[in-house]
Order: C-alpha cells, then sequence, then structure tokens
C-alpha cells in the first residue's frame, strides 16, 4: 500500500529484552499513526525513527506508518492587530483574511479527500487484520477513520492501542474514542520549558519500573476535561503537585494502563520535547507499554481510583499550603494518616474536589480553608 512506508527490520539484541524472541514469537507488526488535523508537534520527526529503532532493536515489532500525504497547501496565518491599526485597516485586513481562508480551502480539498482515503484502505478490516495492534503517535483534531466504532471493536477484541502524548489530544468530538484511551486534552499548565516533579506509583510494575519513586522531568504535562474517569485505568505516574508548577488542587495522571475488553491500552502523556524521545528511560518505558500491550507479558491493569483519590488530595494540600501560611508537610502526615486508617474517605471527596476546577478564586480559597479544616480534625 503506498500510503505507509514500511521499514523492514531485523530483530536485534538491544537496549530492551528481547520480548518477542524471549517468548518464541515473531515480531508484532504495528501500525504508527502519525497524521495530525490539530496542532502538529515537532518532536514527531524525531520519534519515528526512534519507534523504528525500538522494534528493530527489541526485536518486539515491525512498525508501518501512516503520514501525512505530502504537498498540502500552506495554510494562511490569522494576522493580529497592531497597536496603531485603525478600525478600517483593521477591516480590510480581516476581508483579506477571509477571502484567503477561503482560497485555502478550495486548494487544500483535494488534499483532504486524499487523507480520508488513505484512512479508508488503512483503517479497513481487511487492513487492520494484517496489525496486531495501532500506535496513535501525537495525533491531534479528528481524525478522518472512516468506521471509529469498527476500530474500537477491534481493540476490544483483543489487540493492542498505545497512545503517545497528543494522542489524548485526538477525536475531542467522540466520546467513545475518549472513553478507550481514559481522557481528553484540557490544557497544559506543566509547559514543555519546565521541569516537573513526578511520583511513580508502582515501582515495581514492569512499564512503570525504569522510574524512581520520585523524579523530576522536562517535558509538557497535560491536564484532562471531565470525561477522565479513575474507574476506567491503572495510573502508574502523576505529577507530583508539592514538587511542581504551578501547583493546582488536582490529580494529574501522566501514564496508564487498562484492560479494553480482551485488549490493552497504554498511554503516555510523557514525549512532547525531542529529547524525551532520545532519553533511554523514556524509550524504556515505551518498550515495556508496548510490550504489554501487546500481551508479551502480563501485568497488573485493574483500575486504581483509591490510588488516585490519594494523589487528588495530596494535590490539594499542595495547593492549600502554597495559597496559605500551612505547613505542608504537617498537612500533608495528616493527610496520609487519614488515606491509610481509610482509604474511602478520600474516594469520596472527589465530587467536591472535582468542585474546585469551576469555582471562582475566592470560592476555591474558601473551599480549601474547609477540607483542611477536615483534614486537621
Amino acid at each position: 500500500m503506498k500510503m505507509f512506508r514500511l521499514f523492514k527490520l531485523v530483530a536485534l539484541a538491544g537496549l530492551l529484552l528481547p520480548v518477542a524472541a524471549r517468548g518464541g514469537e515473531s515480531p508484532a507488526r504495528i501500525l504508527a499513526v502519525t497524521v495530525t488535523t490539530g496542532y502538529r508537534h515537532g518532536s514527531i520527526n524525531t520519534a519515528e525513527p526512534v519507534l523504528e529503532q525500538l522494534g528493530r532493536e527489541t526485536g518486539l515489532f515491525h512498525v508501518d506508518f501512516l503520514r501525512m500525504p505530502p504537498n498540502r497547501p500552506a495554510q494562511p496565518r490569522r494576522p493580529r492587530r497592531g497597536r496603531d491599526t485603525s478600525d478600517e485597516q483593521w477591516a480590510a485586513i480581516e476581508t483579506e483574511f477571509k477571502q484567503a481562508q477561503q482560497e485555502f480551502r478550495t486548494a487544500d480539498q483535494p488534499w483532504q479527500e486524499e487523507l480520508k482515503r488513505q484512512f479508508a484502505v488503512a483503517f479497513a478490516a481487511e487492513s487492520l487484520a494484517q496489525f496486531d495492534g495501532v500506535m496513535f503517535v501525537s495525533t491531534t483534531g479528528e481524525l478522518p477513520i472512516p468506521d471509529l466504532g469498527a476500530f474500537l471493536e477491534w481493540i476490544e477484541a483483543g489487540h493492542a492501542f498505545i497512545g503517545m502524548h497528543a494522542a489524548s489530544d485526538t477525536l475531542k468530538s467522540s466520546d467513545a474514542y475518549v472513553e478507550m484511551i481514559g481522557g481528553h486534552f484540557a490544557g497544559h499548565p506543566w509547559n514543555a520549558g519546565g521541569e516537573h516533579g513526578f511520583v511513580n506509583h508502582e515501582p515495581d510494575h514492569r512499564v512503570a519500573a525504569m522510574f524512581p519513586e520520585r523524579f523530576r522531568w522536562k517535558d509538557e504535562i497535560y491536564q484532562y476535561d471531565p470525561r477522565y474517569k479513575p474507574e476506567n485505568v491503572r495510573v502508574l505516574l502523576s505529577i507530583d503537585m508539592a514538587a511542581s508548577t504551578p501547583k493546582l488542587p488536582w490529580h494529574v495522571p501522566v501514564a496508564w494502563v487498562r484492560d479494553y475488553g480482551r485488549g490493552r491500552v497504554f498511554y503516555t502523556n510523557l514525549g512532547h520535547n525531542d529529547a524525551t524521545w532520545k532519553d533511554a528511560t523514556f524509550q524504556k518505558h515505551l518498550g515495556e507499554g508496548i510490550a504489554w500491550s501487546l500481551g508479551r507479558f502480563d501485568a497488573p491493569a485493574k483500575a486504581n481510583p483509591e490510588v488516585q483519590a490519594a494523589e487528588y488530595l495530596r494535590s490539594v494540600v499542595a495547593a492549600a499550603a502554597a495559597a496559605t501560611a500551612a505547613d505542608h508537610d504537617t498537612l500533608r502526615a495528616k493527610a496520609d494518616a487519614k488515606i491509610a486508617a481509610d482509604p474511602a474517605w478520600a474516594v469520596g471527596l472527589r465530587p467536591r474536589l472535582l468542585a474546585l476546577r469551576t469555582m471562582k478564586p475566592e470560592e476555591v480559597q474558601a473551599a480549601l480553608a474547609k477540607l483542611m479544616a477536615e483534614i486537621e480534625q
């Protein structure tokens, strides 16, 4: 199929354990989608050869890439109004921009049709039957998958889905896709240039064992919209709010796994920065996540809402302590003691904690004070 650039790989010993060879299984075949219809991450150009190398050196998988069709017309850039621009001048600029947009849409139509054609071929039942799993590599926007329901059923039937970074900023209109992957992008207060703190909830889990229990990492980290459901996923990594800026009073999961019918889903939010893709620890994280999703080994995937609820409360403590004169370590110790005595207590707080996200600043302060008083009891 000419829309794929297929890399012919040879299984070699490499950085990771040769999972496929150890199990006596042939390398899996994975479709890696790097198409974007929204924001496009520059790190995709780094990710593609890293994934090809990872598959080759582990002997775990061959990868076929579904890429952007070439020769897309240039999209006009939205103008910004200068300080000295008169209303009359701005009206003329806006009219010119609208005309350029219309011309772009007309010129772009053949490219859009080619994109739809390629997705129609790649996601047809007879094409998916050739693959063991699908990766969304920082995909964004509304991908033209011809039958999304059939694709999700394909995963449920026992196949792998691997999502990296902006895979959770994809297919926003589909609640079913968001439910499958686990959550949808709702901003990134923790930007790519910052070094943020993280907590590893399961240092013995193979998909997370390469990270320390607490560590720092430079990358862009997403928060998720209300469709995120803690009962759907097993979170392995989260932001350590006490060690990050800004300190916001909610849980921010970073990497998770889940069973999806007979299929397996692995998602990691890491991967915005080029340096992340080049990092051996991240590559190990990817390799083990891919191997688990392909069923090369078993590891816990049952949802851990109690763990997530505890981390949610710790984030509230960090934000509250930063906003008041309260001592963080003392308050955190008291919160941890109450969680240890009754894990259901933190789970039961979730509706109140979620409400913080839509409150006015003065309402947040009052709610935080009330929560701190409850922790102090």
